[in-house]
């Protein structure tokens, strides 16, 4: 993963921007945005794609060099996902501590 695919897009930056009480979103991923990270997570329909976008917030370590953090995220094939923080935000703790869980490689 290279540091242009950590990086918002420049909508993504503008959201935040427009919406400063928001800490989180969810969106389609944009062309072959992340592709790699999502080739990782296996077979599935490209439609099923979707970007999380976490707002770091103050005084978390990776603050300074990643105020945002991109979570590739697949939903369910009817699945609709609301774009509010009280949906999104316990999905992506849950991601995190799953993801902390795992050994490393």
């Amino acid at each position: 993963m290279s540091a242009q695919d950590l990086r918002p897009t420049k909508a993504d930056l503008q959201f935040f921007v427009d919406h400063p009480d928001r800490k989180a979103r969810i969106r389609k991923v944009e062309d072959r945005e992340n592709i790699g990270e999502f080739w990782s997570l296996g077979p599935h329909d490209s439609s099923r794609r979707r970007m999380l976008l976490w707002r770091v917030p103050d005084g978390h370590p990776v603050k300074r060099q990643y105020p945002f953090l991109k979570v590739p995220f697949l939903a369910f094939a009817d699945e609709t996902i609301e774009d509010d923080d009280k949906t999104l935000l316990p999905l992506i703790d849950q991601i995190m501590k799953d993801a902390k869980a795992k050994p490393s490689m």
